[in-house]
C-alpha cells in the first residue's frame, strides 16, 4: 500500500513538472492553436502586438493560484451523527445538524459511510481591491517586429475580465473505529473566463525611437482589445483528510485532523492550484441548545507553476504558494424539528502572498533631444500578509424522521475587500448516512 501511494504521488508530482515546461503562451505559425486559460489575460499581449507575446498576465495567475488553495468546501459535518443514549440503551442521532462549511469534532461512528453532493458558484468581482471591470497593464518590450533595433514598445491596456467557477463537490467519509473518520473531497469543476475592452476605451501603443537619431519622437497608435473567452472543465484539487476525536464528553468534543490536498486540478486552466497541500487542524464543541464550535488550522504549500520565480533583495526565488492559519468560529442550533439554523465567520491567512498593486511606469518622451516622460498606470506584483474573511449562513433539513437523509442550502459572503472576492456564493446540497 506504501509503495502505490509513493508511486502515485510521484506521477503527480511529474505531471507538475511537465505542465511547468509546457508554459508557453507564444503563438507561432499558422495552425490553430488551443491554449491554456492562463494565456487569455492580457488579451493584446497575444494577439495584436508581437513585441509583448509570450507574457501572460503571471501577476493575475498567482492571485488565482492562491485563491483556488482555499475555496471553503463542505464536510463530512453536513451528515447526521449519533451519539450513544444511555436511557434508550440505542444509538440516536444528535438533535442539531451540525454546520455546512467547516468541521465539527463528532465522528460518525463505526463502519458508517456517509456520502455527499453539493454545488456552489464563484462570480469574481474584485482581486486585491482592483475592480475587474477595469484591470490596467502596461508591457515593455524591445525592438518590435519592423523598426530600429533601438526602438522601445510599450503597450497599455485596460481590460475587463469575467470570471466565473461552477463547482460540484462529492464527499465521502467512512468510520474507521468510534473515533476515527477518514475522507475524500472531490471537486469538479468548470471555468469560464471572458476578456475584453473596459469602458476606458482602446488600448495604446507607444513606439520611442532612439534619442540619438535625428528625429527622436514617441509616437502612439490606439487599438481596440479584442475579446477573448474561454472554458475549462474536469476534476480539480482532491483533498484527503482523516481526523481523530480525541475528547469525547457528553457535551464538550475536542477532535484533531489533517487534510492533505493532491494537486490533481489543472492549474493552466484554473482547476487548481498546481500545489500540493498540508493542513493540520484542531475542532472542538459544545453541545447544547445553540452549539458552538471552533476551528483552527495551519496550511502549508508547495511551489506552483502559476507562481512565476520573481528574484528579492536577498537574490532567492520563490515559487511557492502562500499559506498561513485559517480560523472558523459559529454555531448551530434547532430552528424546529428536524431543521438546524448554522452560522459561521471564516478566516484565511495568507503569509507572505503575491498581490496587484497599481503602479506607474515611465514611457521616455523625446522633444528637441530632451525626455519629458510619459506616466502611465498598470499594476505590478508585491508581497504582502492579508486574511480574507467570509461569513456563511444556512439552513439544514432532515425530511424524515428515520431516514439519514439531510437536504441543505447555504450563502457565503465576503466581509472584507481583499485577495479575490467574489459576489455572493449560493450553496445547495444534500447528504445521506449509511448505518452498518
Amino acid at each position: 500500500m506504501t509503495k502505490r501511494t509513493l508511486l502515485f504521488l510521484l506521477l503527480c508530482h511529474m505531471v507538475s513538472l511537465s505542465a511547468l515546461a509546457q508554459f508557453n503562451c507564444t503563438v507561432a505559425g499558422s495552425s490553430p492553436v488551443t491554449l491554456p486559460l492562463v494565456c487569455l489575460i492580457p488579451v493584446a499581449s497575444r494577439v495584436q502586438n508581437p513585441g509583448t507575446a509570450g507574457q501572460p498576465a503571471s501577476v493575475f495567475n498567482a492571485s488565482f493560484a492562491t485563491q483556488l488553495t482555499q475555496l471553503p468546501l463542505p464536510s463530512s459535518a453536513t451528515g447526521v451523527v449519533f451519539v450513544f443514549d444511555k436511557a434508550l440503551n440505542e444509538d440516536v442521532p444528535l438533535e442539531t445538524l451540525g454546520p455546512i462549511l467547516t468541521d465539527r469534532p463528532q465522528t460518525l461512528g463505526k463502519k458508517r459511510l456517509f456520502v455527499g453532493f453539493s454545488f456552489q458558484q464563484f462570480n469574481f468581482n474584485s482581486i486585491d481591491g482592483i475592480n475587474m471591470n477595469s484591470v490596467p497593464f502596461v508591457f515593455q518590450s524591445h525592438t518590435p517586429t519592423t523598426g530600429t533595433p533601438t526602438q522601445l514598445q510599450y503597450v497599455v491596456q485596460t481590460e475587463r475580465i469575467a470570471f466565473k467557477l461552477d463547482q460540484y463537490v462529492i464527499v465521502g467519509t467512512y468510520g474507521l473505529t468510534d473515533r476515527l473518520d477518514v475522507s475524500v473531497v472531490v471537486p469538479i469543476e468548470r471555468v469560464s473566463i471572458g476578456v475584453g475592452q473596459s469602458s476606458a476605451g482602446p488600448g495604446t501603443e507607444y513606439i520611442v525611437n532612439n534619442p540619438n537619431t535625428t528625429t527622436p519622437t514617441t509616437t502612439t497608435a490606439l487599438f481596440p482589445i479584442m475579446a477573448k473567452a474561454g472554458t475549462a472543465s474536469g476534476v480539480g484539487d482532491v483533498l484527503l483528510s482523516g481526523k481523530y476525536e480525541l475528547y469525547k464528553g457528553e457535551r464538550f468534543h475536542f477532535t484533531g485532523g489533517m487534510f492533505i490536498r493532491l494537486a490533481t486540478g489543472d492549474a493552466l486552466n484554473y482547476l487548481g492550484s498546481g500545489a500540493y497541500g498540508f493542513n493540520p487542524f484542531v475542532v472542538a464543541s459544545y453541545q447544547w441548545r445553540i452549539s458552538p464550535h471552533a476551528r483552527l488550522g495551519y496550511i502549508w504549500n508547495t511551489s506552483t507553476v502559476l507562481i512565476p520565480a520573481s528574484t528579492t533583495p536577498t537574490g532567492s526565488t520563490s515559487t511557492r504558494l502562500p499559506g498561513g492559519f485559517q480560523y472558523d468560529l459559529g454555531a448551530d442550533m434547532k430552528v424546529v424539528q428536524r431543521v438546524t439554523a448554522a452560522a459561521d465567520i471564516l478566516g484565511y491567512q495568507f503569509q507572505n502572498s503575491p498581490v496587484l498593486v497599481p503602479g506607474t511606469t515611465q514611457i521616455p518622451n523625446y522633444v528637441n533631444g530632451r525626455n519629458m516622460p510619459i506616466s502611465v498606470t498598470g499594476v505590478e506584483r508585491l508581497n504582502a500578509s492579508y486574511t480574507a474573511t467570509d461569513f456563511s449562513i444556512g439552513l439544514k433539513w432532515k425530511p424524515f424522521d428515520k431516514r439519514n437523509l439531510l437536504v441543505y442550502a447555504n450563502g457565503l459572503f465576503q466581509l472584507n475587500n481583499v485577495g479575490m472576492r467574489s459576489d455572493p456564493v449560493p450553496l445547495l446540497g444534500l447528504s445521506y448516512t449509511f448505518k452498518p
